[in-house]
């Protein structure tokens, strides 16, 4: 909108300047009113730094950028105010989606939120399956830094145990205290493992806002049964790339590509969703993927 008028100005700027030159009695009564000589000129300058300022970091409907973790919970809250609340994840395991939505839940828990049904939908790395990334590290040469990766067996185990089985408890005990606290409430909450490693990490919040991030990659150490572990990690909380942590595109932009960047993803996760629907590990992480109300 401001762009266009900007044009228009510009162009009726350049049409008086013309006109002012070709017909005398134009000019010469613009001149008369020093119009041409003081406040057209700053009509004129004035429109051109508008037009300059106003094309350099122009935002664009519907995109976000998210600087740090805390900042999800934002669009969660938001999420959580709707009669109906549905959130998507896909990533390694479901530790920042417990942290994202846990304030959320304990609102519900405690009656400060109400919404009337609540559907989550949780995809998560399979750890039973060799993988490289997070993968164990073994030095080329003692003291050196360049190392190879292979599978860590170890590392699967304690991301199964401390972070996927962990977390998933948690965020089921957190179900258990919202349907207790309110009986009405109709809650489908499941868990789907995908033989994706760690590369990237996906939240939709209710069908509408599409939040996506990388994992960075680094050296780690952890200890397990009195031993260090070094490991290539995925790390999914601590790097930030460039002046970003996680970017975010809205279905209810103005702008066309950043719907349809929204809608991509929101394509991604659905068709994973269906293969995984189908499509099972041999021997799952998670024995009890889909919560069931308490007794």
């Amino acid at each position: 909108m401001k762009s266009a008028l900007i044009k228009w100005l510009l162009a009726l700027v350049a049409l008086l300047g013309v006109a002012a030159q070709l017909i005398s009695p134009l000019g010469d009564a613009l001149e008369g009113q020093q119009f041409l000589g003081g406040s057209f000129a700053a009509v004129v300058a004035f429109i051109l730094f508008d037009a300059i300022s106003g094309s350099a970091d122009r935002e664009v409907s519907g995109v976000e950028v998210f600087d740090t973790l805390r900042e999800l919970s934002g669009p969660a809250e938001e999420a959580f105010e709707a009669r109906h609340v549905r959130i998507d994840f896909a990533g390694f395991t479901m530790e920042t989606f417990y942290g994202t939505i846990r304030d959320p839940l304990l609102e519900v828990a405690d009656g400060s939120l109400s919404p009337k049904r609540i559907t989550l939908r949780i995809i998560v790395a399979h750890l039973n399956s060799p993988m490289n990334l997070p993968g164990e590290l073994t030095p080329v040469q003692p003291g050196g830094d360049a190392a190879v990766f292979t599978d860590s067996a170890v590392n699967r185990e304690r991301m199964r145990n401390d972070y996927t089985l962990k977390y998933w408890e948690d965020l089921r005990t957190l179900l258990d205290r919202a349907q207790r606290s309110n009986p009405k409430l109709v809650i489908k909450c499941e868990v789907r493992e995908s033989p994706h490693g760690p590369q990237s990490k996906l939240y939709i919040f209710d069908e509408d806002r599409a939040v996506y991030t990388t994992y960075g990659i680094r050296k780690s150490r952890f200890e397990r049964n009195g031993r260090a572990y070094d490991i290539l990690d995925a790390e999914g909380l601590g790097i930030r790339h460039g002046e970003a942590r996680y970017l975010s595109w809205s279905r209810r932009s103005r702008t066309k590509s950043t719907r349809q960047i929204a809608n991509y993803h929101m394509e991604w996760f659905q068709n994973l969703w269906d293969v995984l629907q189908d499509v099972k590990p041999a021997a799952p992480v998670i024995p009890n993927p889909v919560w069931e109300p308490p007794a």
